[in-house]
């Protein structure tokens, strides 16, 4: 049995197609699941963010210690509570712990400035600049 000739002109060309599609939907698919990390890290930092509180406490370090004070507050990065954390995926995990810190170091860090400030205003209006 012969076969037609107009098989033997799609048949290269269907080939080629598939030669060209394979190589070309496996860079896809790994660029879809790295956007969808991607995403996962972003709602995890934006969360970390949003959770980040700050403790009042570094007030009276910068009160007490002045520029020490908020250097420490600074340098310091707080950690997120793990409860929040359990089964959730690692990129998530990741962006959130991120976000907590360093939205909470600044927190922090803006703490301390404003005891600082405080103590350089009692003190100035207490005359101890004279």
């Amino acid at each position: 049995m012969r076969l037609k000739k107009p098989f033997f002109s799609i048949f290269p060309v269907i080939l080629a197609a598939t030669i060209i599609a394979i190589p070309v939907s496996l860079p896809l698919a790994d660029v879809i699941n790295q956007q969808s990390a991607m995403n996962q890290f972003a709602v995890g930092k934006l969360d970390g963010e949003r959770d980040a509180k700050g403790n009042p406490l570094w007030f009276l370090a910068g009160a007490g210690c002045g520029c020490f004070g908020a250097g420490f507050a600074f340098l310091m990065k707080p950690s997120p509570d793990a409860q929040s954390l359990v089964g959730k995926s690692s990129d998530y995990v990741l962006g959130y712990t991120e976000g907590y810190k360093n939205k909470g170091r600044m927190k922090n860090t803006s703490y301390a400035c404003a005891g600082w400030a405080a103590f350089v205003a009692v003190y100035a209006v207490a005359g101890g600049f004279n």
